[in-house]
């Protein structure tokens, strides 16, 4: 098995589950996940092994969603084909939200905040990249970093509750 294969191996499943997570639907995240790995296997020769290999995957596909995301990725958003697709989806969600509810909720409220608070809460609370590693992947310093996340949660938590009153 080859360096690339192990890494393969070791990085789809945390990758699949974050671009589920960005992208909203399977089949847009299907085509980030493959478009991440077919760029990472293009310059893997430009990897360099000193430094964390999913930090270097996961800004690629950030990079990719960033890049592309208005033309490429979330061409629909939260619309299941079938029930099992629907609990693919939910199986990717943080554990912490039992209710299915409650996490379609929370999965909902962050789809409608912009590009740059939605990935820095999905990178940090999701995907548990520290605020230094966010800044390298987004090219941003760490106080931005911690200055949208802290924007980030206060808008959320107010959709949160908008979205409860409508209930």
């Amino acid at each position: 098995m080859t360096d690339f294969e192990a890494y393969v191996a070791q990085y789809a499943r945390d990758l699949s589950k974050f671009c589920i997570k960005l992208c909203g639907n399977i089949d847009d995240a299907d085509d980030l996940f493959q478009d991440t790995w077919t760029r990472a296997l293009a310059h893997f020769d430009a990897y360099n092994p000193a430094l964390s290999f999913k930090t270097w995957l996961f800004t690629i596909c950030v990079n990719l969603y960033r890049n592309t995301g208005k033309r490429k990725y979330n061409t629909t958003r939260r619309e299941f084909s079938s029930t099992e697709e629907k609990e693919r989806f939910l199986n990717t969600v943080a554990a912490e939200a039992e209710d299915i509810d409650e996490r379609l909720d929370l999965y909902r409220a962050l789809d409608t905040l912009p590009k740059k608070y939605r990935l820095v809460l999905t990178l940090y609370y999701l995907r548990a990249f520290t605020g230094r590693e966010i800044a390298g992947m987004l090219g941003i310093p760490e106080g931005t970093v911690s200055s949208r996340l802290h924007h980030a949660k206060k808008l959320l938590k107010r959709r949160l509750q908008d979205e409860s009153y409508d209930r």
